[in-house]
């Protein structure tokens, strides 16, 4: 899967992020194992596609320590939707 920058607006202003497999792959072992926080944080700030964007996520978070689950539940859902299913009888 080639780069996609995806644009989150919060705070203000645009989050940029180029999510990768990689770490997006090593975002979701970390949550298997049950380090959901500071996955979700890592995960963005590998994510953030400029420095802009990390500051940001670095106030957000000194904020709201929830912050970053957040972002990173608005990443997610635009890198990898869901995908829709049907079974045929």
């Amino acid at each position: 899967m080639s780069k996609k920058l995806i644009v989150v607006p919060m705070a203000g202003t645009e989050l940029n992020f180029e999510p990768q497999r990689e770490h997006y792959g090593e975002y979701i072992g970390a949550m298997a194992r049950g380090d959901v926080v500071d996955s979700a944080y890592n995960f963005i700030m590998q994510s953030a596609a400029d420095d802009e964007t990390k500051t940001v996520i670095r106030e957000l978070d000194d904020e709201n320590p929830g912050a970053a689950m957040q972002i990173a539940a608005k990443v997610i859902e635009k890198y990898a939707p869901k995908v829709t299913r049907s079974v045929k009888k």
